[in-house]
């Protein structure tokens, strides 16, 4: 019996070998490609512990896919793919006395968001992929999106994880407790958490290698490691998520500055009137629509949005703002009903398309530090030093993202090597390499990261070492190590 009859036999779901739905699942939306072995589509924990019970008996990976939005190749495996967006992809319950929903990793946030919304409830975490990313993969990653200024990453929102080990036990993590096992595993950690936590980036975004710093912070919250995990340490089969209520008024200004440089230096004043949201778009990435609104070809734009809860307050708002602004910054457009305020946010939700799609002639965005994040007080400095950088090389760019959380996504543009002469493509990668380790570089001596909100992946994880000293990695060795001793689960993401 071969392994996909093997699977079969026992399988409730779905399982396959062929060769174009294998093909499918050998890319997501990095530029990586790894074919895999088997595609599975479980249907329950059952269905899970089989997979894992096969990939350990024939020495194969098993990695877990969302809608494959990962940007860094974090779902990709030559073993097995388990995807939950097929059957395990529901809500479970909805507690609206607790302000809870409990729900499977493979249901889709805007889904989840229409189910939500009907109750006046929202969970603000809202990446740009957020009509088909999935909350499994949300958490994996620990994304944030635009309001992760106002209300954080979806790390803050974990309150229970139903998960299975590699070894097909299971396992759980809540606020205040867990199962014994993980408690054995994070027995090391209660004693030095503090000296752990003085080690990590001083940031207020962070998907970069294990969020051990997040486990005691204010009180035991186990739930928390498998935050920024990439689905490395365990396979989770459920969560209960906080959700809080609507805000009932909402407004947002679009500014205009003449240059990036211009924005950041005023970022700190613009802060201080406590927006929920403050994303960037500088000129490259703006459609058509925003174009016009500027009347400029050049600068940038900053969506700023605030959420209050008395409609007399937003002319305190329009003024605290205007004077933060003042004079570099122009309102150039503004709205404070719903219909409006999602069709200008809809710009900035495409600006990864624009930046993916933008070239000129064969010239491509490349990524790998294109979501590092430093601290508010470091970011004039930052962007300064990275401008400089392409000026050095005279490459054109793009850079757009969460300037409100020091999070600026950026990408030169550089000729495509698969049209170029060998002298060219080596010239071309150390012209990378270069900027690549002078950027990691100054975000280290910023104390920042080196990805804020997009993970790892294939792409990173050998760059977490320009994050963490040794004391730290050591420590992700033996998280690793604890609950994967065999190396099963999507290996090669965070700790090589």
């Amino acid at each position: 019996m071969d392994l996909l009859d093997e699977l079969k036999f026992s399988f409730k779901g779905e399982v396959s070998n062929e060769s174009w739905i294998k093909d499918y699942y050998s890319v997501d939306s990095s530029n990586h490609r790894i074919l895999p072995e088997l595609v599975c589509f479980p249907k329950d924990e059952d269905d899970i512990k089989i997979s894992l019970d096969s990939a350990i008996k024939n020495g194969l990976s098993i990695s877990c896919r969302g809608a494959g939005t990962s940007l860094l190749g974090q779902s990709l495996s030559n073993g097995i793919v388990l995807d939950f967006t097929k059957y395990m992809n529901k809500i479970l319950d909805l507690d609206l006395q607790s302000n809870c929903v409990n729900v499977q990793p493979g249901i889709v946030k805007g889904l989840l968001d229409k189910e939500l919304r009907k109750h006046n409830k929202f969970l603000p975490p809202n990446p740009a992929s957020s009509n088909y990313c999935t909350i499994g993969g949300m958490v994996s990653n620990n994304s944030s999106g635009p309001y992760g200024l106002g209300y954080g990453s979806i790390l803050g929102y974990l309150q229970y994880i139903d998960f299975i080990y590699s070894d097909g036990k299971k396992g759980f993590a809540q606020n205040g407790l867990c199962d014994d096992r993980l408690n054995k595993f994070l027995q090391p950690l209660f004693s030095i958490h503090d000296e752990i936590s003085s080690m990590y980036p001083d940031v207020s975004k962070n998907s970069c290698g294990y969020r051990l710093d997040s486990i005691f912070t204010p009180t035991f919250n186990p739930q928390n490691l498998f935050a920024a995990s990439e689905g490395t340490l365990a396979i989770i089969t459920s969560l209960k998520l906080k959700i809080i209520d609507l805000p009932i008024f909402r407004s947002l200004y679009m500014v205009y500055f003449s240059s990036v440089q211009k924005a950041c230096m005023y970022t700190s004043k613009i802060l201080s009137t406590r927006p929920a949201a403050l994303e960037l778009l500088d000129s490259p990435v703006m459609d058509s629509s925003i174009k016009s609104i500027t009347a400029s070809n050049n600068g940038c734009l900053l969506f700023i949005e605030y959420f209050y809860q008395h409609q007399g307050e937003i002319n305190s708002i329009s003024k605290l703002l205007k004077s933060a602004v003042y004079s570099e910054g122009k309102v150039v457009e503004q709205a404070h009903d719903l219909d409006s305020i999602n069709n200008l946010w809809g710009s900035r939700r495409n600006a990864l398309n624009m930046a993916i799609k933008y070239t000129v002639g064969n010239r491509k965005p490349f990524t790998i530090f294109e979501d590092t994040a430093v601290s508010i007080d470091h970011i004039y400095e930052y962007v300064t030093d990275v401008l400089a950088l392409y000026n050095k090389y005279n490459l054109s760019y793009v850079i757009y993202g969460h300037l409100g959380n020091g999070n600026l996504h950026t990408r030169p543009l550089i000729t495509d090597s698969s049209s170029s002469d060998d002298l060219l493509n080596l010239t071309q990668t150390k012209m990378l390499h270069d900027i690549t380790n002078s950027i990691f570089k100054k975000v280290k001596e910023y104390r920042g990261t080196i990805t804020a909100e997009h993970g790892d992946g294939i792409s990173r994880t050998p760059y977490i070492k320009n994050v963490y000293n040794s004391f730290i990695l050591s420590y992700f060795k033996y998280i690793k190590k604890s609950f994967d001793p065999s190396n099963i689960l999507n290996p090669g993401k965070i700790v090589l």
